[in-house]
């Protein structure tokens, strides 16, 4: 009787106890899985940006695609008026005699009538460039071609009121006598910045 009740205990005990069969741990996704994961979410998040357009901060769809981790921000121009900085030339001797001027000086002026400093910046030593042509436009003496020029940047800053000088010596052995010549002056790099003058070589 006695053997008889204990099994009876154990098998209630037996069934009250449930035993959870051990679980296989999680599998992690291997690099070629988590890198074409990374890709597509990487895609979805372009093609959304695209379509919020100018709100992300890029100009175009192709900006985005070439850079979507930098925002593109628009350059500013440098706003300069030329209009009141006055550029002029002069030459000495003004009067030319190819019997006994060998050279011209020519002189570039820059003058600032702004009330701002004129900033002017260059890739190289060169600040100035004169050439001298035909009457029909054909050069026949650039200044700069004798120069010795670094590969320097500078920059060159003009006081409101203040005025800059250059002085180029310009050959006279390719001028005939009577002949109409023009000398162009201008700064590399800034049109608004020209001046002319016209040159009548005597015997």
């Amino acid at each position: 009787m006695k053997s008889r009740v204990f099994a009876i205990v154990l098998a209630a005990a037996s069934a009250g106890c449930t035993t959870t069969p051990p679980q296989e741990p999680a599998r992690k996704p291997g690099f070629l899985e988590r890198a074409w994961t990374s890709t597509q979410k990487g895609s979805r998040g372009i093609l959304k940006a695209a379509e919020t357009g100018a709100t992300q901060g890029w100009h175009s769809t192709k900006d985005l695609v070439n850079s979507p981790f930098s925002k593109k921000k628009p350059t500013k121009s440098s706003g300069t008026d030329f209009r009141n900085i006055v550029t002029s030339i002069q030459i000495k001797p003004e009067t030319v005699r190819l019997s006994t001027t060998r050279s011209i000086d020519a002189t570039m002026q820059i003058t600032n009538k702004t009330e701002r400093g004129l900033q002017l910046s260059f890739p190289t030593s060169q600040h100035i460039e004169v050439v001298v042509k035909t009457e029909d436009g054909k050069v026949i003496q650039r200044w700069s071609e004798d120069q010795r020029i670094e590969r320097e940047t500078s920059l060159v800053v003009v006081n409101p009121g203040e005025r800059l000088e250059y002085v180029a010596s310009i050959s006279t052995r390719n001028m005939t006598v009577g002949t109409t010549y023009v000398i162009e002056a201008t700064a590399p790099g800034y049109a608004g910045i020209f001046a002319r003058i016209v040159v009548v070589p005597q015997s």
